[in-house]
């Protein structure tokens, strides 16, 4: 028995969130909530950078259609949709503390504390396996990095230092998170639980923090309106991996793009 299942993966800001807000945006959503809906054996996944909180308004806001699984956090919390609402996955959540390798988060933020340049985001950014920061908009940013990095090498444990730009407004993000873990992790993680053979499992995004995920082998998805350069490196690497021939280069933007690749490997 040939198995249907299918799933989609996605970045929500810039991929199926789009970064502004128009009477041709809302009907690009539209479709794409009607596409989900009529496709038997698809199972739909957040993949975001946004807390639970925060993804949940983003869903009600631009009326996306609601996932079976929120990947959260930078990758470091899941939630599956359940009859009360979204539960966070116990199995994920004893994984992130065998990642840290017993590394308490509290206890690096203290030493950050004395290091300029930081400045620590909402207490609900912050979890068990993630520290978020924002960088001093003066610049300055690789030696910030660079302090940091020294600080964790001091403290040991399995904790990686992550920088990206927010969008839309280009603020400088920094977000510890357990060694090896990103988006690209919970994503073979769901690939696992679900239970999808490899070509059913697709994935879209539009930034560097995609970057690794798009590059594990399973089908990829960028969107028409990627940042600069994304292209380029995801063809040098892709190319050097063996996996170019997984990825799909859309030419629509935001969601309209998703959908486009979803044509494209037969999944909507």
């Amino acid at each position: 028995m040939v198995d249907k299942r299918k799933m989609l993966a996605s970045d929500m800001d810039g991929t199926v969130v789009p970064l502004e807000v128009n009477p041709q945006r809302e009907r690009e959503i539209s479709a794409f909530r009607s596409g989900v809906a009529e496709t038997q054996d698809l199972t739909l996944a957040y993949v975001t950078g946004r807390d639970l909180p925060l993804a949940l308004k983003g869903i009600r806001q631009h009326r996306l259609p609601v996932p079976d699984t929120l990947v959260c956090d930078v990758g470091t919390s899941v939630y599956h949709q359940t009859s009360s609402g979204f539960e966070e996955d116990t199995e994920y959540v004893s994984l992130m503390e065998r990642a840290r390798g017993g590394l308490d988060v509290r206890d690096v933020q203290r030493e950050l504390a004395h290091l300029p340049g930081l400045q620590l985001q909402a207490e609900h950014r912050q979890t068990a396996s993630k520290l978020s920061y924002y960088l001093s908009p003066d610049g300055g940013h690789p030696e910030i990095m660079s302090s940091v990095n020294e600080v964790l090498i001091g403290l040991g444990g399995n904790l990686q230092a992550v920088y990206s730009i927010g969008a839309p407004h280009g603020t400088g993000l920094l977000d510890l998170l357990p060694a090896g873990v990103a988006k690209d992790f919970a994503l073979r993680y769901l690939h696992r639980r679900v239970g999808v053979d490899e070509e059913s499992l697709v994935y879209a995004g539009d930034s560097g923090n995609d970057i690794a995920a798009m590059l594990t082998g399973f089908n990829a998805i960028v969107v028409g309106n990627a940042t600069p350069g994304l292209m380029e490196e995801l063809t040098s690497r892709g190319g050097e991996m063996g996996v170019l021939d997984r990825l799909y280069f859309a030419e629509e933007f935001y969601v309209a793009g998703v959908m486009e690749g979803c044509r494209h490997f037969g999944i909507l």
